[in-house]
């Protein structure tokens, strides 16, 4: 059967293989925008989800396998043949219910942080390719790389791990130190801490948060580290065969104090500084990682660069699309293919697209959302890719720091990262979302 995916429509493109299943371990749920009309450009899907539709494509039958089904909704129903409830953080219940699947399973994957080591576990059981799963890059625990880096001798920054509840809590390692909790996946509770205040008020509202959702706990540990002066940069590729390939570098802004979350990115071909693809293969390295997708942030201090970060996953999902935009590679595809022990394609670069911007549409304060406007008015912007409103008039605003912090966002390509930039910017700046300060006592 052939079909196409036009206008949020989907129709599979090939009738899959009764006996072959891909399996994937959870998925990330993608932020969409709140109605059609506050949305612009290309549809853009998560990395695991993209994974999925290369492996349809492939007459592959898809399984997902989830803590909790209703956490997705209908997200992936058009793609997914079968859902499965299971413990996704125990391999041994993951391998058992690979074999209820019937058929063969081809590839046991997962692309969401927490359940990297237990899909890894599942997937060297079944004799299947992926990452060795004892490696510190799978760990989920930011506390656990450092220690493989200290080891291995790759700068880190000064830090400690500490209980979040602790009382009287304070910083050995000065201020103004990162925080963060050693297994959010930096996606929840991180803030640059000036001193003890800011630095406890973090820590009580990290102690606050019962749930990361599927009904995964928070441990409330806190990773506490000095803070790094200087540029930000992520690293995006491949290990293939224990060879990292780097398919971009971007450049990375942060948001203000005391919020630490990336507000603009921009991806390009070139490396920021002659060393660091020794820098990025020596972490790579340390952590074990020797197979599979990474995602690595990193800052350039006063002696060279310093990590800040390691996933064994593809990037957030607008960060993914700018890579694979300047690299010319379907980073979904490669990771499928990857999986399947099929020939790897090289990228194929445009060189119309140089660079690829995404900036954040953000709330700095609690509140709700009054209007929203603008969005089909930046789509005639050149180099426009995308551009979400993810809010509505009448939901909750927050300020970053989670999920819920995001309003929307915007992606463009340029020639240059110049280009890029300003073109995201303008398009940021056509877009009104108007927030309403919730009134306090």
């Amino acid at each position: 059967m052939t079909g196409s995916s036009a206008g949020g429509q989907h129709v599979l493109r090939t009738v899959p293989a009764a006996d072959r299943w891909f399996v994937a371990v959870e998925l990330l749920r993608r932020s969409s925008p709140a109605r059609p009309e506050l949305g612009v450009g290309e549809r853009l899907d998560v990395p695991g989800v993209a994974q999925l539709e290369r492996a349809r494509e492939r007459g592959l039958r898809i399984a997902v396998l989830a803590r909790d089904r209703a956490f997705y909704g209908d997200d992936a129903d058009w793609l997914v043949d079968r859902w499965v409830e299971c413990d996704t953080l125990d391999p041994a219940a993951i391998v058992a219910e690979v074999g209820l699947l019937g058929g063969t399973a081809v590839a046991v994957t997962s692309t969401v942080d927490t359940f990297l080591r237990p899909a890894a576990v599942a997937a060297r059981t079944l004799g299947l390719r992926g990452p060795t799963p004892g490696a510190a890059a799978l760990s989920n625990d930011e506390a656990v790389v450092r220690a493989a880096m200290a080891d291995a001798g790759v700068a880190v920054a000064p830090w400690v791990a500490v209980c979040a509840g602790e009382p009287g809590l304070t910083s050995a390692v000065g201020y103004p130190c990162v925080v963060a909790p050693v297994d959010g996946a930096r996606r929840w509770d991180v803030a640059l801490a000036a001193d003890d205040r800011e630095l406890r008020a973090l820590a009580a509202r990290h102690v606050g948060r019962t749930s990361y959702g599927r009904g995964i706990r928070p441990r409330h540990r806190l990773l506490v580290e000095q803070y790094v002066p200087g540029p930000r940069y992520a690293a995006d590729g491949f290990v293939v065969e224990g060879r990292p390939q780097v398919l971009a570098w971007s450049e990375q802004v942060m948001t203000l104090p005391p919020e630490f979350t990336e507000l603009t990115l921009t991806a390009t071909r070139e490396a920021p500084v002659p060393g660091a693809a020794a820098f990025v293969g020596a972490v790579l390295a340390a952590a074990g990682l020797d197979s599979g997708p990474f995602h690595l942030e990193f800052a350039l201090g006063p002696t060279g660069p310093v990590l800040i970060s390691l996933h064994a996953r593809p990037a957030a999902p607008g960060a993914q699309l700018c890579v694979d935009r300047v690299s010319g590679v379907d980073s979904a595809e490669f990771a499928v293919a990857l999986l399947l022990g099929e020939p790897l394609v090289p990228g194929r670069p445009d060189a119309a697209v140089a660079a690829c911007s995404r900036m954040y549409l953000m709330s700095h304060l609690a509140g709700q959302v009054r209007r929203v406007t603008g969005v089909r008015d930046v789509a005639g912007i050149p180099g426009l890719v995308v551009a979400e409103v993810f809010t509505d008039v009448g939901a909750g605003a927050e300020p970053p720091g989670t999920p819920a912090g995001y309003l929307g966002h915007v992606i463009t390509a340029g020639t240059s990262p110049e280009q890029a930039r300003r073109r995201a910017a303008f398009a940021l700046d056509g877009i009104q979302v108007d927030v309403e300060a919730l009134l306090t006592a």
